[in-house]
């Protein structure tokens, strides 16, 4: 009588603790949106493995790992630099990138991810910050980055960049 006692406590407690999908159940106010021409479009959280994704990617930059770099970067990847350069595809972020990183030395230390999806949009965004270290004239300079990353099928597809000197 104890066993089945506890055989059906056990049962409880395990069956109540599943979680099911309901169909038509209001998620309430987005915490964000992304305005468009066509108006607010509502943002949620999204997938947290894009974080893993980014960080694997600052960490190849890190380690001049541009094979890596390459791997995760979209063919057509776009990125919009703080300076007003639009570098298209992966062969043009190398090649800049290569410059920059023989240059400057730079190091990237996160201090900030999260990551969204816009509703109706096919991937997730992730916004990130970053100080870089580097050297300029043989001086040692920090700068600090905001970016907006659009990733599709685990693959970065555009970066937006905003700088602020320290």
């Amino acid at each position: 009588m104890k066993n089945l006692f506890l055989l059906t406590l056990v049962s409880i407690l395990m069956f109540s603790c599943e979680t099911t999908v309901v169909e038509g159940v209001e998620l309430g106010p987005a915490p964000g949106y992304l305005v468009s021409q066509d108006g607010k479009i509502d943002a949620r959280d999204a997938d947290p493995s894009n974080l893993a994704i980014w960080e694997k990617y600052i960490e190849a930059h890190n380690n001049k790992d541009y094979e890596t770099i390459s791997s995760i970067n979209h063919d057509s990847i776009v990125l919009n630099l703080w300076d007003g350069r639009n570098l298209f595809g992966n062969e043009a972020h190398l090649e800049v990138l290569k410059g920059y990183m023989d240059e400057f030395s730079p190091t990237w230390n996160t201090f900030f991810s999260y990551t969204m999806h816009v509703d109706g949009q096919k991937g997730d965004w992730v916004i990130t910050g970053h100080q870089i270290d580097q050297t300029v004239d043989g001086e040692e300079q920090s700068i600090s980055d905001i970016c907006d990353v659009f990733i599709v099928d685990e693959k970065i597809r555009r970066i937006i960049v905003y700088r602020k000197e320290n």
